[in-house]
C-alpha cells in the first residue's frame, strides 16, 4: 500500500485523466469515521502507526487530523519563548489508497517546531474518499 503526505490546503484535488480512473474522491460521512480503527502515535519525529477501514462502501483516500501539542510544565518552561506557536492545534492530510476491509500504514513527519514535543492530542476530523466499485477490485 502506498501511502503520501499532503500539504496543509484543505480538501482534496482530482485529477480526471488520471491513470487509475478511480472517481474523484468527496467528503465521507461523519459516521465512516467510526469505523476506522487506528492504533499510532508519535515517535521520533514522526507520528506513524496502523489503520483499518472498517466499512465496506468506500476507499478511503485521505485522513484530515487535527493534532495539539501536549507539553508538560518542564517542557513548557523549556520551550515556551523558543516555541510559542508549537501550543497550537494544527490539521495535517494523510493520502493513501485504503480499500473497504482493510488495513495499511500511515505515516506524517512532524514540523520542525513541533519535533520537540513528545505527544499530541490528535483525532481525525474528516475522511475523504470515494464509493467502492462492486465486483471489481480497485488497485
Amino acid at each position: 500500500m502506498h501511502i503520501s503526505l499532503a500539504s496543509e490546503s484543505p480538501g482534496v484535488q482530482c485529477d480526471t485523466q488520471s491513470e487509475t480512473n478511480h472517481p474523484c474522491p468527496f467528503e465521507l460521512p461523519a459516521d465512516t469515521i467510526s469505523k476506522l480503527k487506528i492504533d499510532a502515535g508519535f515517535g521520533w519525529g514522526i507520528f506513524n502507526g496502523s489503520i483499518y477501514n472498517g466499512n465496506s462502501e468506500y476507499t478511503v483516500t485521505q485522513l484530515d487530523i487535527s493534532m495539539e501539542p501536549v507539553h508538560d510544565h518542564h517542557t513548557m518552561e523549556m520551550t515556551h519563548a523558543k516555541h510559542a506557536g508549537s501550543h497550537e492545534p494544527r490539521m495535517k492530510q494523510i493520502k493513501m489508497n485504503l480499500q473497504p476491509l482493510t488495513k495499511g500504514a500511515i505515516s506524517l513527519a512532524l514540523d520542525d517546531d513541533v519535533v520537540h514535543v513528545h505527544d499530541f492530542k490528535w483525532k481525525v476530523v474528516r475522511i475523504y474518499g470515494y464509493k467502492a466499485q462492486k465486483g471489481k477490485k480497485t488497485q
